[in-house]
């Protein structure tokens, strides 16, 4: 089990995305940088937000790592609370959906973000992948 937003769920991560021929399908066009970041939560043991930025480049994750939010460099940035990354995991909010009504907050072109609609499902589907625990019991 992987905690989220730790360099060893951001190395899941790319190895999820690195072996999910779905994605490579879906995100052939996509060539930006993605970071996923994750707003303070210090009772769920996040005493400040945290990031993971992933090297995104028509299919494959070329890198990736935990970074520190202020430090992001990448040309997408996806940044919600603790529960809404719990609901895109386990299925119960739609990715897009989330970020098209302010759940997930978008820094980068919500167009280009739109038009590789499928990219981004699959990269959600790809989280879905990596086990993962948010509290020590598992998801």
């Amino acid at each position: 089990m992987f905690r989220p937003f730790t360099a060893e769920w951001a190395q899941a991560m790319r190895d999820a995305v690195n072996n999910s021929a779905a994605y490579k399908e879906a995100a052939a066009k996509w060539t930006w940088p993605v970071a996923l970041v994750v707003d303070a939560n210090p009772a769920a043991g996040y005493p400040g937000a945290v990031a993971v930025e992933l090297e995104l480049d028509r299919g494959t994750c070329t890198a990736a790592r935990a970074v520190d939010p202020a430090q992001v460099t990448a040309d997408f940035v996806l940044r919600a609370s603790l529960d809404t990354w719990k609901g895109l995991v386990d299925g119960s909010i739609d990715a897009v959906a989330a970020v098209a009504g302010g759940q997930v907050k978008l820094t980068g072109s919500m167009m280009t973000l739109m038009m590789h609609a499928k990219a981004a499902k699959a990269l959600v589907r790809c989280a879905r992948d990596v086990p993962i625990t948010f509290d020590g019991t598992g998801t």
